[in-house]
């Protein structure tokens, strides 16, 4: 009697022992793979930011800033694997779906490898017109091209969102976890199907795979039956529009901002280039490569668009007396090319541009000598000598939604920077009126722009990031 109490007594304790590990296991194996998507998702942006485009001309624009690399679509172990692309080839960039969808490129992007918690390498998909082998402009207007859809993903049987449509999905990183029914993952052919791998099912709330780009909604798991039986195990975390170009976004002010001061040194006699003729065509081309035609610097002008990076460059190459002493032509070329992503991806048409007459190089008639921001919290004696607003994506939850298809729309500067708060809610949208109402008068940005303002205290002239 007392041997089986005993004995049941113990298999009790072994099997409450065994539970408690095997929840012990899970929750390790879910942190390991929360902890590698995360860490795929920051390799991801970094290498995105981090990019400086190949060649010198717009007509190739390659490994833009922003842009990603292709999917691996090797097999596991094999020599080539970790590597973008298939035995190191790349090609995303077209209209197949398959070729944006594969395993996370950590070797091209010389970084770890990274594997879920069941010891799956992590697979990766983005949208079209994203890859780093596509040289189309890539800025705050992106859209997926050829018609594809942006990504959604939705959580917990597809009831929750974890996309938005004003900030939509740019790729998403995936942890397959350990085979489902069904799933074979033994051979060659099995290990390049992304099926065998990656779960689409069916709810209450629709149609969800995680393996076909073209439906491109993505459901993060698990997914289970009513009887407890897995359906889908897959993990998903979005990468963002705003994760991805915001960044990038800031990277395109710090460098203009760079080069705006080159010139205000080498060739303005400290004083800052005129802004370009917003409506201009140079500045306001659409589809196809960006020219390095037109959208130059106007005299007539204190309000506008930045000029294209390179017309302030060629500017600067106009004379030997503008080189820098003791550089050699060839570095200072490199350092002048070193802007021309900013014009292949014209990030010139993203900003609005003015400048004081206090500090402007050409000063025309009509333009204040400093600007006006309210409610910018400036220490005492600062002059505001120019503005620069970063406008964003165009926005369509506004009463009057941004559009900036044609050179028409591009020319609405309304299409670009957001109301604001407070009685005259359209006072940053009226720069590019002749006259202005309030002529140089900004306020702080609301919505998705920035402002920085170029000031000038205690003899010091530098670039602040406002709001």
């Amino acid at each position: 009697m007392a041997l089986g109490i005993f004995l049941l007594a113990l298999i009790v304790m072994i099997t409450a022992l065994s539970a408690r590990a095997f929840r012990f296991n899970n929750a390790n194996r879910d942190a390991v793979t929360s902890r590698a998507l995360a860490d795929a998702k920051q390799q991801l942006i970094a290498t995105a930011l981090s990019r400086q485009p190949t060649g010198v001309g717009g007509a190739n624009n390659d490994n833009r800033p922003g842009s990603l690399p292709c999917p691996d679509l090797n097999v596991p172990g094999s020599a080539d694997a970790g590597f973008a692309g298939l035995a190191r080839v790349s090609a995303c960039d077209g209209v197949s779906d398959a070729r944006r969808l594969g395993r996370l490129p950590s070797a091209t992007m010389s970084q770890p490898a990274l594997r879920d918690g069941s010891g799956e390498p992590l697979w990766y998909a983005l949208v079209s017109g994203l890859s780093d082998i596509d040289d189309a402009p890539l800025n705050d207007d992106f859209i997926p091209e050829g018609g594809k859809p942006w990504f959604t993903a939705w959580a917990d049987a597809g009831r929750a969102a974890i996309s938005a449509r004003h900030d939509p999905v740019v790729a998403v990183v995936i942890a397959p976890g350990t085979p489902l029914r069904g799933q074979l993952r033994g051979n060659v052919a099995q290990q390049r199907s992304a099926a065998n791998y990656l779960e689409a099912a069916t709810t209450t709330q629709g149609k969800f795979s995680n393996r076909d780009l073209a439906l491109a909604r993505f459901l993060d798991g698990p997914l289970r039956d009513t009887n407890g039986n897995a359906l889908l195990n897959d993990r998903v975390l979005t990468i963002r529009r705003s994760e991805l170009l915001a960044p990038v976004a800031r990277r395109a002010a710090f460098e203009y901002q760079q080069l705006l001061a080159l010139w205000a040194e080498r060739k303005g006699g400290n004083r800052w280039p005129n802004p370009a003729d917003p409506a201009s065509p140079g500045c306001t081309e659409t589809g196809g490569n960006a020219t390095a035609n037109g959208c130059i610097p106007d005299a007539a002008r204190c309000r506008g668009r930045l000029p294209k990076s390179i017309a302030l460059t060629n500017e600067l190459q106009e004379k030997v007396a503008y080189r820098p002493l003791g550089t050699s032509p060839a570095d200072w070329l490199a350092r002048l090319r070193s802007y021309y992503w900013l014009y292949r991806n014209r990030w010139e048409q993203q900003f609005f541009y003015a400048v004081g007459g206090d500090a402007i190089h050409a000063a025309p008639a009509g333009c204040a000598a400093a600007l006006k921001v309210e409610d910018a919290t400036l220490p005492a004696d600062t002059t505001v000598l120019a503005v620069l607003f970063s406008a964003g994506p165009a926005r369509d939850d506004l009463l009057s939604p941004q559009r900036r298809s044609n050179a028409t729309e591009k020319q609405n500067l309304a299409n670009y920077l957001d109301p604001v708060s407070g009685l005259d809610p359209e006072r940053n949208q009226r720069g590019w009126d002749t006259p202005p109402v309030h002529p140089d008068e900004y306020t702080l940005p609301a919505g998705n722009d920035r402002l920085y303002l170029l000031v000038r205290n205690n003899g010091a002239t530098s670039w602040i990031h406002a709001h």
